[in-house]
């Protein structure tokens, strides 16, 4: 998904907000944390085109460096490959997806406001109810025949289709890995590209038909686990020839 698939909409009068948000009460907090959410954010690429720019600390801590504003970007003085314009919800995605990154710094180099990942999740929950955390299977997958709604197959194959990613097909399971007795939903996807530029318009798309207790999982399919869904289900989703 390109940076032009998010409409700008630039946290502009952050300095006034930080300090608001800083010297206010609750209910300044959670207006400013949904302005948080609600904005886009400028991220320096790396000179060479491959990914974004990351921020060292003191601490050996990495950090996503992202800005409200081209004046703000225009104090990050090392070399880059121009700036992408990221919503909050990537922005997520990106540290939930990358062990190494602690979170972001948003404007590091003005009023600057640090955002770790736990801080990141408590605004997401807040927001969606969702909780994302990344997923390392350690064991073998054990799939099995997924019951869903007419109203939740329309919306993932709908976000599937809309995403502008090369999608070949996709299915909704139940699954559980071997040491796990409690089975959890499964979206498992066959497509072409990074799973961070195509899970969260998918997360926002199924997240209001999930029910209360249910977790579910968004997988990017192998040749293993597409063969194990192939003999449960057939696809809900498959690209026209």
């Amino acid at each position: 998904m390109s940076e032009n698939a998010f409409r700008p909409n630039p946290f502009d009068d952050w300095d006034a907000q930080l300090r608001n948000m800083r010297a206010g009460g609750s209910d300044v907090r959670a207006f400013f944390r949904r302005r948080l959410r609600a904005s886009t954010y400028l991220v320096p690429c790396r000179p060479d085109g491959k990914g974004l720019s990351l921020l060292a600390t003191q601490n050996n801590e990495l950090f996503l460096p992202v800005f409200t504003s081209k004046t703000e970007l225009d104090k990050w003085v090392q070399p880059h490959g121009g700036s992408a314009t990221l919503p909050f919800e990537m922005l997520h995605h990106i540290i939930v997806d990358d062990l190494n990154l602690s979170g972001v710094v948003i404007n590091p180099f003005g009023a600057s406001l640090i955002l770790r990942r736990s801080k990141l999740a408590t605004i997401e929950n807040a927001a969606t109810g969702m909780m994302h955390e990344r997923v390392t299977h350690t064991g073998k997958l054990i799939f099995e025949t997924g019951r869903c709604t007419a109203a939740l197959v329309r919306d993932f194959t709908a976000a599937l289709k809309n995403s502008g990613m090369e999608v070949f097909e996709a299915y909704i399971l139940m699954a559980r890995q071997e040491n796990e007795a409690k089975s959890h939903l499964l979206f498992l996807i066959d497509f072409k590209g990074d799973r961070k530029s195509l899970f969260p318009a998918v997360a926002q798309a199924v997240q209001p038909h999930i029910k209360t207790g249910l977790n579910f999982e968004l997988l990017k399919a192998d040749s293993a686990t597409l063969a194990a869904a192939r003999k449960k289900s057939a696809p809900v989703y498959r690209k026209q020839s």
